[in-house]
């Protein structure tokens, strides 16, 4: 038996959005409707899922694209005025999955939005979670910027030359040079500030495909 076929019963009412849940610590279901469900942690984090999402690329083929991925991963964080951390095509517990983090800016604040798409009965699925900076900011971004410093492998001189790029084309430049990914940004640090949002985020993303499980329960009461 596929694993689809265990998590999304063909015969499932209600339609697929239903039957999804994340298998994952500290989310609690907040406000979901048959079209969107929505997940939110202790610290105000926000994690989603919409079936049938509108997409410009063929995801039965694109999916498994990572030249392709990246391209509508960068679309879609420049259309948002955002600048693209990473994006991956991987082949996943679910199938030929997407995933792709980006950052935007809301002075003084940096948001960290991180989407997973994948593909279930000709339909595309989407997660996304999103998480940003409290009243403290920057501290991930000074404390890597001194130890580059320190070690030699960054100067005040090649700071502004190489601190910020898009990860797959160094000559890009459709948004504002803020939110670039920066060296900080790297999955590197991630273990060295746990909690920092964007350390979350690609947690959070890394584990959703191990992590769904069927959920007759909240299928029931929303079809109630």
């Amino acid at each position: 038996m596929k694993w689809w076929n265990r998590l999304w019963p063909a015969d499932a009412p209600g339609g697929p959005i239903l039957w999804f849940a994340p298998n994952l610590p500290g989310w609690k279901e907040d406000n979901s409707t048959a079209d969107l469900r929505i997940w939110r942690d202790a610290d105000g984090a926000v994690l989603s899922l919409a079936v049938d999402v509108a997409v410009t690329f063929d995801v039965h083929k694109d999916l498994s694209d990572e030249t392709e991925v990246r391209r509508y991963a960068r679309g879609l964080a420049e259309s948002r005025s955002g600048g693209l951390i990473e994006a991956h095509a991987r082949c996943t517990k679910v199938g030929p999955t997407a995933f792709w983090i980006y950052k935007r800016l809301e002075v003084p604040a940096y948001i960290y939005t991180g989407m997973l798409m994948a593909c279930a009965h000709e339909l595309p699925f989407l997660w996304t979670v999103v998480d940003g900076e409290g009243q403290t900011t920057g501290i991930r971004e000074a404390v890597v910027t001194a130890g580059l410093l320190r070690s030699g492998k960054l100067t005040p001189a090649n700071y502004e030359q190489c601190w910020a790029h898009d990860p797959y084309d160094p000559a890009y430049r459709g948004v504002d040079r803020s939110v670039l990914r920066g060296i900080s940004d790297d999955a590197c640090y991630d273990a060295q500030f746990p909690e920092h949002p964007l350390s979350k985020v690609r947690r959070v993303l890394a584990a959703l495909p191990d992590n769904m499980e069927f959920d007759a329960k909240t299928s029931g009461s929303l079809l109630q």
